[in-house]
């Protein structure tokens, strides 16, 4: 958008920003006219997209922290409590030996039979708690990789939230500038309309006085282009309705809302300004190549997340367990109850059939690729730039020359309608000169909606300047990220 322009919307919506904060719920239920900046503000507050938007910030968000946890020992408690079917024994077989002792008077052989025990080794109520304890040492980069991966989600939520934000200010402008723009026509119809209807009237008087110089023909002529137009402000009348209720559904409010605007006509067509440094501002600030420079970011990561696989893994683990049980002896004495171990984990991949080389490939010919597309994106936001350049160029002269021609029309319709009454022209001529205002007229009203259109697409490419106005009152605060 036009710096002239943002500064104007600027200075009016700061104060119903603050309303707006103050009275949520009077401005969505206002009967009174809004201005540009007003529906700007509700939008904001209301439309669920920028809402949405945020939501998926808070994912990303929570992603990475999910990624920052790597970098903690985890601990993890476990507590089991069972029952058995009875208590578990250990079941000693009955043993038979054979001993040979010499006592000087030759060797004695004696046979001594255990019979069959049965050992008792706990009750049959069992608990076991236990605590994990473990730490990562290093994983080959992995660990940094997918938390700078992590984080590149992150700054592209962001972006996409700012580009939500942005794409609904564009999508107010466009439509409030839509309703200016159907009212005009309707008003430029409802006069022509007036005008067509006065001169039959006094087509028809001439025709009925007995004038030689009006004849039936021309009466009827100037009754159907008062019918014709009449006809066509049905059609004006609706297009009124709907683009209000257009500009109402992309506010966010009731599909029921009275929905009215304040300005009676379109802005002035503003001065578009050097090419070169519209497409400088828009590499810097465009939202989409943010975005794409954060899945480059992403993709490098998933590339060192990927090299990292040949390299070892290190990490020290703990553990510490123990057992209550009634019985206090066989497998749960009471020295026997808690035990406790530590050691150092080293995991080395030796061979997984080339999957790491083929992912690391992988990654390296996105990252190619990417390279190309940035390139492409880059050519066409200065090519959208370009356009919308260009369009305001065009718009402006139109609106420029339609303001000339607005002033001819009048004045010849003018002159036309006091020579017709003094017989100096026709029928045909006075109908011709009531048209040819109108459409002029409705030319011009289109070049000033095409030139605020184009501003409009223009600042979605690079219009993030309103949106940090808007964080710096604190609106942004709920609105944008």
């Amino acid at each position: 958008m036009h710096p002239g322009r943002i500064t104007a919307i600027l200075l009016a919506v700061l104060p119903w920003l603050a309303l707006v904060m103050a009275y949520p719920a009077m401005a969505a239920d206002t009967p009174q006219p809004l201005t540009l900046p007003q529906c700007i503000a509700i939008a904001l507050r209301d439309n669920a997209a920028p809402a949405a938007a945020r939501e998926g910030l808070a994912i990303a968000e929570a992603q990475h922290r999910q990624a920052l946890s790597a970098y903690w020992p985890q601990l993890k408690l476990s507590a089991t409590q069972t029952r058995l079917d009875s208590d578990p024994v250990f079941v000693f077989p009955e043993e038979t030996s054979d001993y040979t002792v010499d006592m000087g008077g030759g060797p004695m052989t004696t046979r001594t039979t255990v019979p069959e025990r049965r050992i008792p080794l706990m009750d049959r109520d069992l608990g076991e708690y236990r605590a994990e304890l473990g730490l990562l040492l290093y994983d080959g980069g992995r660990r940094e990789a997918r938390v700078r991966e992590a984080g590149a989600g992150r700054d592209a939520a962001t972006g996409e939230a700012r580009h939500a934000a942005l794409q609904l200010v564009h999508d107010v402008t466009t439509r409030y500038h839509g309703v200016v723009l159907a009212r005009a026509l309707r008003d430029i119809g409802h006069e022509t309309a007036q005008r067509l209807e006065a001169a039959r009237d006094v087509t028809e008087h001439f025709y009925k006085g007995g004038s030689q110089r009006v004849r039936k023909t021309d009466w009827l002529r100037a009754r159907v282009a008062a019918l014709g137009v009449r006809t066509m402000l049905a059609e004006l009348d609706s297009n009124v309705e709907l683009a209000e209720a257009a500009l109402a559904n992309t506010m966010g409010l009731p599909w029921n809302a009275d929905m009215r605007v304040a300005d009676t006509e379109l802005p002035a067509a503003p001065e578009p300004g050097p090419l070169a440094e519209s497409v400088a501002g828009a590499y810097r600030l465009n939202l989409d190549l943010a975005r794409f420079d954060a899945g480059v970011r992403a993709a490098e990561a998933r590339l060192d997340d990927a090299t990292g696989e040949y390299l070892p893994v290190v990490s020290l683990f703990g553990t510490l367990s123990t057992v209550t049980n009634t019985y206090d002896g066989g497998l749960v004495a009471e020295d026997e109850r808690t035990h406790g171990a530590a050691g150092l984990t080293v995991e080395l991949p030796l061979f997984e059939g080339f999957r790491t080389q083929a992912r690391v490939e992988e990654m390296r010919a996105r990252l190619r690729q990417l390279a190309h597309q940035r390139v492409l994106l880059r050519e066409g936001v200065a090519l959208r730039v370009k356009d919308a350049v260009l369009r305001e160029r065009r718009a402006a002269r139109q609106a420029a020359l339609g303001a000339e021609a607005v002033a001819v029309a009048a004045e010849s319709r003018a002159l036309t309608e006091r020579a017709y009454r003094e017989g100096l022209v026709d029928t045909r001529e006075l109908l011709e000169t009531q048209v040819y205002e109108a459409l002029v007229r409705a030319a011009r009203q289109r070049a000033l909606y095409e030139a605020q259109a184009a501003v409009a697409a223009r600042n979605l490419v690079a219009g993030t300047e309103i949106l940090d106005r808007l964080r710096e009152v604190g609106y942004g605060a709920r609105a944008l990220p």
